[in-house]
């Protein structure tokens, strides 16, 4: 119910100083569900909606919570030091951390906040690792009010 492409916009470019060449893929879910997995341009990012918890906040009105997954894919490249891997890869993790942890996705919501993190797959070319963040807004279809009734306007024949 709240859109997510604030997250990606805000993951395109990579924090100052960063050491590592930045992904060259950064959106959400459904445009990498279109690539082919041997083709995925590596280093690559992609956000991953997840569970959207609610409460309900009155007549039209829901606090959401959603929740989702910022998914890191690197290289698991051979000519790397032992362990090497495992350490560009956090190098990845903390920068989108530093991208993300308190960051108000929109004015009135609750600010991002870090979940926890999980492998997806350690394969002998590719690393996957997912971190979940989540935040909270109110969410409403109210409409505005009308304007104020001062007077009528005949718009049909004589009686």
């Amino acid at each position: 119910m709240i859109s997510l492409q604030p997250i990606v916009h805000c993951l395109a470019k990579p924090p100052e100083g960063f050491a590592y060449p930045w992904a060259r893929n950064v959106d959400g879910a459904a445009e990498f569900a279109r690539q082919r997995v041997d083709t995925l341009p590596l280093p690559a990012i992609w956000v991953v909606r997840q569970a959207d918890k609610a409460i309900d906040k009155g007549e039209r009105a829901v606090w959401a919570a959603p929740e989702f997954d910022v998914v890191i894919a690197i290289a698991n490249a051979r000519q790397h030091a032992r362990g090497e891997n495992d350490q560009i890869l956090l190098a990845y993790r903390q920068a989108v951390f530093h991208l993300l942890e308190g960051r108000e996705v929109a004015p009135g919501q609750d600010p991002l906040k870090y979940r926890g993190g999980k492998v997806v797959e350690y394969t002998d070319g590719d690393l996957y690792w997912a971190d979940r963040y989540g935040f909270g807004g109110l969410v409403t279809n109210y409409l505005g009010d009308p304007p104020l009734f001062d007077q009528l306007v005949y718009t049909g024949e004589k009686l």
